[in-house]
C-alpha cells in the first residue's frame, strides 16, 4: 500500500517537472516586442496613457468584499457541523466569529473605508 502511494507521488512529481520544463521552454521562445505590447486604438497612436490611476474606493470595496466573502465561506461548514458538534462550543465559536465580523465592519466604517465621498 505504501509503495503504491510512493510510486503515485513519484509519477505525479515527474509529470509536474515535465510540465514545468515545457513551460520554461515555451517562455524562453517568447521575445518582448514593443509594437505588439503597445495599445492599439484604430491604427492611431494612443491619445492617453494606458495606465491611468484607478479609484482607491473601488480597491477598498473589493478588499472588503474579499474579507467578508472568506468569512462567509467559513460560516457554511460551521452550519453543516451544527448537528454533530457540542452546543456549548459551537455557540461560543459562532458568537466569537460574529463578534469578529461586527467589529471589522465597525472598524471599516470608523476609518472611512465605506465612505464614497472621498
Amino acid at each position: 500500500m505504501m509503495m503504491s502511494n510512493l510510486m503515485l507521488m513519484l509519477s505525479m512529481f515527474i509529470i509536474m517537472m515535465i510540465l514545468f520544463t515545457i513551460m520554461i521552454l515555451i517562455n524562453m521562445k517568447m521575445k518582448f516586442n514593443y509594437n505588439k505590447s503597445a495599445p492599439f486604438e484604430c491604427g492611431f497612436d494612443p491619445f492617453n496613457k494606458s495606465r491611468i490611476p484607478f479609484s482607491l474606493n473601488f480597491y477598498l470595496i473589493a478588499i472588503i468584499f474579499l474579507i467578508f466573502d472568506i468569512e462567509i465561506s467559513i460560516i457554511l461548514p460551521m452550519i453543516m457541523n451544527f448537528k454533530i458538534s457540542n452546543m456549548l462550543y459551537f455557540n461560543l465559536m459562532f458568537l466569537m466569529f460574529f463578534m469578529f465580523m461586527i467589529s471589522t465592519i465597525f472598524y471599516e466604517w470608523k476609518f472611512g473605508s465605506l465612505n464614497w465621498k472621498i
